[in-house]
């Protein structure tokens, strides 16, 4: 692999994550993280990235910045088409803006894929034929990589699992289809579940970490997630039949709350495709930083 410096965002529906990544042969190194809160209008967001982008220039040389980003990117890789969870960015050519706000190459990449990307040419489960990578974050995407070659379908948008139906006229999601996957297993959809069983609010990532270490009332809605997690999972298993299954996002941070989903997934997937190796992602967060660095 080549020598490589990119300016590398990750963008999701409630945080903009930052960082320089250098790439060499199979090494690499991520300089100077920053994690910001996304802003919620169009205007505020170009406003923060130009900030950041003029924040790494006194610090580091680079050509390229490459964004990794919630939603549907067309091929070309410089228009956002379509971003439930940052509405503001949809129908949106954020990569020409950038590119001549800073007169800097930009590319952007749905932030699963790129996700996959890292993982795949870095992580400990590198080099699979057959693969799906999930991610379970604010949302829920997922990227595709079948005969040792990724799969985008025919408008690049292949991968949106979270958008299954599960439950039919269920919860309301952001894309506008009522009993979306992501509605039941992603944060907000966590948090929402707590609230209406408890009558009170309560963070998703607390739910998580407090699950983990036996609270009563949030393992019970992390199990129900995890029954939810385990319908959508066996579709996409049963359908794509990988050899292996990475699961990255800030809501399986906590690796032990996979363990809590693996009985259900167990009962959904059918016997025949019983044998996917179910992992947890190995870089973390990094690898959406990596995915977006490359090319």
């Amino acid at each position: 692999m080549k020598n490589i410096k990119v300016l590398a965002f990750d963008m999701g529906g409630t945080k903009i994550a930052s960082a320089l990544v250098e790439i060499s042969g199979g090494d690499y190194k991520i300089l100077g993280y920053e994690r910001n809160e996304t802003p919620k209008t169009r205007e505020d967001i170009i406003a923060k990235i130009l900030e950041l982008v003029e924040s790494y220039r006194k610090k580091y040389t680079f050509k390229k910045i490459g964004f990794a980003v919630a939603g549907q990117v067309n091929k070309k890789g410089d228009t956002v088409v379509c971003a439930p969870n940052i509405a503001s960015l949809n129908n949106f050519a954020l990569g020409k803006i950038i590119s001549r706000k800073t007169g800097l190459e930009v590319t952007l990449k749905n932030d699963i894929r790129a996700f996959a990307y890292g993982e795949d040419n870095f992580g400990k489960y590198k080099g699979y034929d057959d693969a799906v990578f999930i991610a379970v974050g604010t949302g829920v995407g997922g990227a595709i990589k079948m005969n040792g070659k990724f799969y985008f379908g025919k408008d690049n948008i292949a991968g949106e699992f979270g958008h299954m139906v599960i439950e039919v006229g269920g919860e309301q999601c952001n894309c506008g289809r009522k009993g979306c996957w992501e509605r039941y297993v992603a944060g907000p959809g966590v948090e929402k579940m707590y609230e209406k069983v408890y009558g009170e609010k309560k963070g998703a990532k607390d739910i998580v970490f407090d699950a983990v270490r036996g609270d009563e009332k949030s393992r019970a809605i992390m199990e129900k997630a995890s029954s939810y997690f385990a319908i959508g999972f066996a579709n996409v298993v049963n359908i794509l039949n990988p050899e292996i299954a990475v699961i990255g996002g800030s809501m399986v941070k906590e690796k032990r709350l996979l363990k809590l989903a693996m009985p259900f997934i167990k009962k959904e997937v059918l016997p025949s495709a019983r044998k996917v190796k179910v992992v947890n992602s190995s870089l973390g967060d990094d690898a959406f930083l990596l995915g977006a660095a490359l090319e």
